[in-house]
């Protein structure tokens, strides 16, 4: 698979295509949300754009894998910031790979209840009925279809779309409403990988 990598000036305009395409889309979200940690970098901007054309609320909330959680501890970050990134993308796409091959057949909603929710955002989920999750990436799509559940769960009625840059795995649990790319990975600046110096 190819890795692009995406320095914050790339980033930016990424995110402002993807604003773009939710734009011609006539769909218009009351209430855009910003996965943490990755999925933010893109929804601010996102929600900034969008917020020239119609109004709209802005939120975040976080639900990270497993194995990030294993890598921050590992420190491996110090590690990869010297390899070379042919390799570290070799290195990503076998990651990939094993996720793949590892990845359960059905969805198991045992992450849900992680998911903390502020009286905020709960007021924002009950009164708001387009509701845009927005995040980098969907790789198994566990991690979206745990958030977009949840807020299900205290809104039956919502209307819940899906954007992400890229969608990296071949069946994902759910697939994004918006995307600019399908099995491309993307190394961005908060990437334990990423060596630019922007």
């Amino acid at each position: 698979m190819q890795v692009l990598t995406l320095n914050k000036s790339l980033l930016n305009s990424h995110s402002n295509e993807l604003a773009n395409k939710v734009l011609k889309s006539s769909w218009q979200p009351e209430l855009i949300i910003g996965i943490r940690t990755g999925g933010v970098y893109i929804a601010k901007p996102l929600y900034d754009e969008l917020q020239k054309y119609h109004v709209t609320f802005y939120n975040e909330v976080s639900l990270s894998r497993p194995s990030t959680k294993k890598k921050k501890k590992f420190r491996v970050d110090k590690v990869l910031k010297k390899l070379p990134y042919f390799l570290l993308n070799l290195l990503r796409n076998v990651e990939v790979f094993i996720f793949e091959k590892s990845k359960t057949k059905n969805y198991i909603n045992s992450r849900e209840q992680n998911i903390q929710i502020d009286d905020t955002l709960h007021q924002q989920i009950l009164s708001c009925n387009k509701i845009l999750l927005v995040d980098d990436a969907i790789d198994t799509g566990t991690t979206i279809v745990a958030i977009k559940n949840r807020f299900l769960s205290l809104n039956k009625d919502a209307e819940i779309k899906i954007a992400a840059l890229t969608t990296t795995h071949k069946i994902p649990f759910i697939d994004a409403d918006y995307s600019l790319y399908n099995r491309v990975l993307l190394r961005c600046p908060w990437a334990q990988d990423y060596k630019e110096s922007d």
